[in-house]
């Protein structure tokens, strides 16, 4: 298998934009096109939840791979996308490696206890190629939060780390195209994902067939599915999180 990967010269730039992610799923827009807005009024999540970016330093992305054919595991693309806005993180700014930082299965970046980052993967398939679509939406800067998004949160507060948005860009789109290969590569990132793990160890619930089901989350495999443990030791593999999927602590 073999992706093509971001071009740093195809860079557009919007002072606003419906939602990134349609734009870029135009036929004008060819592989290694990526798009960085100011301003998002369409914001999507996963599920057809709405996102939206807070703070004074918005970051909201969207980037188009192609691949010449599916992959075996498409899970990793989410989680090995997830590793490498986590490393720029942390790369950016200095204060992220002070808090901690985890990876919520599958795609959302959390600070202490906040969501600071989510991620969308789309796909499209013409013929025998395959075009991903991925959507970046993070909170970088800011101060204050809207009583109504108390779980939500900003990478940082600090003064002396504003301003920072070009910078994360730049680091963040060699991780993104390294990343990539790494799925190509057949290399394993799934050590850095346990390591990061939100809810690992706890107690989990979950509703199905309109009964609430519980178990301990033990972590992710290689094909980038989460496992989970139940009291009578039976093993649980998640490919897609369930709706209410919560910690119980």
């Amino acid at each position: 298998m073999s992706f093509q990967l971001l071009d740093l010269e195809k860079g557009i730039f919007l002072s606003e934009a419906g939602s990134t992610n349609t734009i870029l799923k135009g036929k004008e827009f060819p592989p290694g096109s990526w798009i960085l807005a100011d301003f998002q009024s369409s914001g999507r999540g996963r599920k057809g939840k709405t996102w939206s970016i807070l703070g004074e330093e918005p970051f909201i992305f969207s980037g188009k791979f192609s691949s010449d054919s599916n992959l075996s595991s498409p899970g990793l693309f989410s989680l090995y996308v997830g590793v490498a806005v986590a490393k720029a993180i942390l790369s950016v700014y200095p204060s992220a490696s002070k808090k901690d930082l985890r990876i919520k299965w599958p795609n959302d970046i959390y600070l202490n206890g906040k969501k600071v980052c989510g991620i969308l993967i789309e796909t499209e398939k013409e013929g025998e190629v395959w075009d991903w679509i991925l959507g970046i939406g993070a909170n970088l800067y800011g101060t204050e939060i809207p009583d109504y998004l108390n779980d939500a949160g900003f990478i940082t507060s600090d003064q002396n780390e504003k301003g920072r948005r070009a910078r994360f860009l730049e680091t963040l789109l060699p991780l993104l195209n390294d990343a990539v290969l790494a799925i190509s590569d057949g290399e394993k990132r799934i050590e850095f994902i346990n390591e990061k793990l939100l809810w690992k160890g706890e107690t989990i619930a979950w509703t199905e067939n309109g009964e609430q089901k519980t178990a301990t989350l033990l972590g992710v495999n290689e094909e980038g599915k989460l496992l989970a443990r139940t009291s009578v030791g039976n093993t649980v593999e998640f490919i897609d999180s369930p709706e209410d999927f919560r910690s119980l602590g």
